[in-house]
């Protein structure tokens, strides 16, 4: 007679799964909170703008105090940067928010943030994550964004 039975000298084969699972729980909890927190901080107050031409002025003609910038995005996703005489194909998120940096630190654009409101040209046939991600990084760089349409012109 012993005075440990063999079966509990025996090393257990089993392995205790539960620390793993509430680590996995945590992680899952932490990136669900960030995911939310980003979205409500850069997903807000976006409105879509209807674009009319007034009278005798142009289309892409701005107010005298609010400075306008347009980027289209291509029903590919491509995005282009759009001024008076001509646009120029941007090739990445990257190339918009550095443009969009660079012409800020350069003057050309009111130093108020506030009051200037880039215009987000987007092809009805666009995806929806080029538009996003364009949308989250124009926010990163502090400007504000306008998703507009042009209605279309109706033929006689």
């Amino acid at each position: 007679m012993d005075l440990i039975p063999a079966d509990e000298l025996k090393p257990k084969a089993t392995f205790n799964f539960a620390p793993m699972i509430d680590f996995l729980f945590l992680m899952l909890s932490l990136f669900a909170t960030l995911a939310i927190s980003r979205a409500s901080l850069y997903d807000t107050d976006l409105n879509l703008v209807q674009l009319k031409p007034e009278e005798g002025k142009g289309l892409y003609q701005s107010q005298s105090e609010i400075h306008n910038i347009n980027v289209s995005i291509s029903e590919k996703g491509n995005y282009k940067w759009i001024t008076e005489f001509q646009s120029y194909p941007m090739e990445s998120l990257e190339a918009v928010q550095k443009e969009l940096v660079r012409q800020y630190e350069l003057g050309l654009f009111p130093k108020d943030k506030s009051k200037t409101e880039v215009l987000l040209h987007i092809d009805k046939s666009a995806p929806w994550e080029p538009i996003a991600k364009l949308i989250f990084s124009i926010r990163e760089a502090g400007f504000q964004v306008f998703p507009i349409y042009e209605p279309k012109e109706e033929k006689l």
